[in-house]
């Protein structure tokens, strides 16, 4: 009897960006950010197999019920656009990992079960990365008898493939500042009850923070930061005294390059929403509610209208 092959498999969260503001552009091309991120409870899992043939092999699925499924459904998102080669950042990840480890026989099989949207301002990519980091971290070590990477190195490899990518691999709740690598993990009092909604195709994060710089070409830009009192009320767990202060520098830009989610963020204020706002660089819509009770009426209501929309926790 052949022995079954070791697998290892992880998880990482998709995020929202809670707040989440952008400084004029810097001579290298990016932009200092200060961002709150939040973990929500849907995610990505990889699961990694050695294989017996060289390089490197993706196999994708979706998650039943989750947004990426419902995309799917409504024939507005194939998986087919999940790139299965060097480009996908999981693969990335996986090599990254593999470089730290002595030469291992044969190559690796990566299983993604996709829940987050594809370019949807969730970080579905980056969390893809941070599960293969750690599935393959385990698996190298477990099949070469070295030991695994710490989480130090880890962090360290997953800043060189993303600026989402450590967030993924912390979860949690945190503030973001430089690139948005750089993180400060902060408490929240109760859990946030989310609504978030899916649209019909993905924004590029380059072309939304061009579009940005468009929109602001003739404006003073202050240095990005957070405002006054927001990390208190995410500690204190008051969803309703929050909700007046989250905000998305990036929300401009992406209604200019996809006018449709105007109806998206409308839909929300007027089935009650504390607030709704853009996440990260779009074009994924989240709706933040009272209680769990009230995440799921607007998930069946915004369903109802066709949109694809899932209730979840943050963080």
């Amino acid at each position: 009897m052949t022995a079954a092959q070791p697998t290892e498999r992880a998880s990482a969260p998709g995020k929202v960006n809670l707040f989440f503001a952008a400084g004029p552009p810097r001579p290298d091309g990016y932009h200092d950010v200060a961002s709150l991120y939040c973990a929500v409870g849907t995610g990505e899992t990889v699961t990694a197999t050695p294989t017996r043939h060289t390089g490197t092999t993706v196999d994708v699925a979706a998650v039943p019920g989750s947004l990426v499924a419902q995309q799917i459904e409504r024939g507005t998102f194939s998986l087919d656009a999940v790139p299965r080669d060097g480009s996908n950042l999981a693969v990335r990840a996986a090599r990254a990992v593999l470089e730290r480890f002595p030469v291992l026989p044969g190559g690796l099989h990566l299983r993604i079960d996709k829940a987050v949207p594809v370019a949807g301002g969730m970080g579905g990519g980056s969390a893809d990365a941070a599960a293969a980091l750690t599935a393959v971290n385990r698996l190298a070590a477990r099949v070469s008898g070295e030991p695994a990477l710490d989480d130090d190195a880890l962090l360290r490899l997953a800043a060189g493939l993303g600026a989402d990518v450590p967030f993924a691999l912390t979860g949690g709740a945190a503030v973001g500042t430089g690139t948005g690598a750089r993180l400060r993990p902060v408490a929240v009092g109760a859990p946030l009850h989310l609504v978030l909604v899916a649209a019909e195709a993905g924004l590029s994060t380059p072309a939304v923070y061009a579009e940005l710089d468009r929109l602001r070409a003739h404006r003073d830009v202050a240095p990005p930061r957070l405002p006054a009192g927001l990390e208190e009320l995410l500690g204190a767990g008051a969803a309703a005294e929050l909700a007046p202060l989250l905000d998305n520098d990036l929300q401009a830009a992406a209604l200019s390059l996809a006018p449709r989610l105007q109806p998206v963020l409308a839909a929300g204020a007027a089935a009650g929403a504390l607030a709704s706002l853009v996440s990260g660089s779009g074009p994924t819509v989240a709706h933040l509610v009272a209680d769990a009770a009230a995440a799921e009426d607007l998930a069946d209501v915004l369903r109802g209208q066709g949109a694809p929309a899932l209730a979840v926790r943050a963080p």
